[in-house]
């Protein structure tokens, strides 16, 4: 049993074949090197070609999704904050993108203080 990480990352421009390589090469050296025993499962990012514009007119630049493992609550936090990690490079890739990022039904805000995904916090 688990539950999924999703994350979009929306502009107006379309990703360049450089940064499609660059988020590519983030996502398999955070799989390559993984501390925590076997691969759950490794970081999800849909393939290029298929990603569409958004309804609002901005293009779908990343999205994917990854599964996480809930059998060992440390286990899940443990490899929760490597994903989150992995986000933090691809957002530092893709800075000029607007993110949404949720496990789940849970949703998560950039904070630029803490230079992360947090959970969203209704003010």
């Amino acid at each position: 049993m688990g539950v999924s990480l999703y994350y979009t990352a929306t502009r107006p421009a379309s990703a360049t074949p450089q940064e499609q390589n660059r988020c590519d090469e983030i996502a398999q050296r955070y799989d390559d090197q993984y501390p925590y025993g076997d691969l759950y499962e490794g970081f999800c990012i849909y393939r290029w070609d298929t990603l569409e514009d958004d309804f609002d007119g901005e293009h779908v630049i990343l999205q994917g999704a990854t599964k996480l493992p809930l059998d060992d609550l440390e286990l899940f936090a443990n490899v929760f904050e490597w994903w989150l990690d992995c986000l933090t490079e691809l957002k530092d890739t893709l800075p000029d993108a607007q993110w949404h990022v949720n496990l789940d039904d849970l949703d998560f805000d950039w904070s630029e203080e803490e230079h992360r995904f947090l959970p969203h916090r209704d003010e």
